[in-house]
C-alpha cells in the first residue's frame, strides 16, 4: 500500500477512536471502513490509474471526518482537516485541492462533477443498496436523536427513508450494476412497511396509573 494512504489510515482510525463523540453511531470508523472498501473496489473495477485510487483512498478515509468536531458542517470540516494534514507532510497541492472537492461532492444532495467524485459519492451512499440497510438505518436515526434532537415517530422514519431512496441514485456502472436491485427491492419493502402501518398501525398503550 502507498506510504501516504497507511500514514493516512493510521491517523484517522486513532482520531476515531480516540476523539469521535459517543452518539455518532452511525458516521463512525465502521462507516469509514465500509467507504474505503467500496472506493478500492469500485476505483478497480472502472481501471483508475495508481494516482486516482490514492487519492480516492485519502478521500475515503477522511471523508467524515468533521463529525468529530462539526456535525452540522462535516463535509466542509472534513475537508480542511485533510487539507491540513496532507500538507503537512508535504503532499502535492495540486492533488490536496482535488481530494478536498471530493470530499465536497458528498455533501447531500451529491452533486459529483467528475468520475472520481461519482465513485466516492457511491462508496459513501453503498448502504441504501445492501441488505443490511434497515439495521444501518437504525444507527442513523439514533445518531440524528442523539446529535441534533431529532426524535422520528416509526411513521416519520418510513417516509424519511423513503425520500431519502427515491431522491438518491447510483452513479457509477460498478454500483448501479452490483448495487440497483437492492436498492429498489429496499425501497420497495419500504413502502411495504408504510402500507401496513397506515392500515395497521401499532396498538396505543393504556396508562396502568
Amino acid at each position: 500500500m502507498n506510504s501516504i494512504v497507511i500514514k493516512v489510515s493510521k491517523y484517522v482510525i486513532e482520531k476515531f477512536n480516540n476523539s469521535l463523540p459517543e452518539g455518532v453511531t452511525y458516521h463512525d470508523l465502521v462507516h469509514t471502513l465500509e467507504v474505503v472498501r467500496e472506493v478500492k473496489k469500485i476505483g478497480k473495477y472502472l481501471g483508475t490509474t495508481s494516482e486516482e485510487m490514492e487519492m480516492l483512498l485519502v478521500a475515503g478515509w477522511f471523508h467524515d471526518m468533521g463529525y468529530i468536531d462539526n456535525y452540522e458542517d462535516h463535509e466542509e470540516r472534513s475537508a480542511e482537516v485533510c487539507k491540513d494534514y496532507l500538507l503537512e507532510q508535504g503532499y502535492p497541492k495540486s492533488k490536496i485541492s482535488r481530494i478536498a472537492q471530493m470530499i465536497r461532492s458528498t455533501k447531500i444532495p451529491q452533486k459529483p462533477s467528475n468520475l472520481l467524485e461519482k465513485i466516492l459519492c457511491d462508496a459513501d451512499l453503498v448502504h441504501i443498496g445492501k441488505k443490511g440497510f434497515s439495521s444501518r438505518s437504525r444507527l442513523l436515526r439514533n445518531e440524528w436523536e442523539n446529535m441534533c434532537g431529532k426524535k422520528f415517530s416509526d411513521m416519520e422514519w418510513i417516509k424519511t427513508n423513503i425520500q431519502f431512496l427515491s431522491q438518491n441514485k447510483f452513479r457509477t456502472s460498478y454500483a448501479k450494476l452490483h448495487y440497483d436491485q437492492q436498492l429498489r427491492k429496499n425501497l420497495l419493502q419500504l413502502r411495504e412497511q408504510l402500507k401496513n402501518y397506515k392500515i395497521t398501525p401499532p396498538p396505543k398503550h393504556k396508562s396502568l396509573s
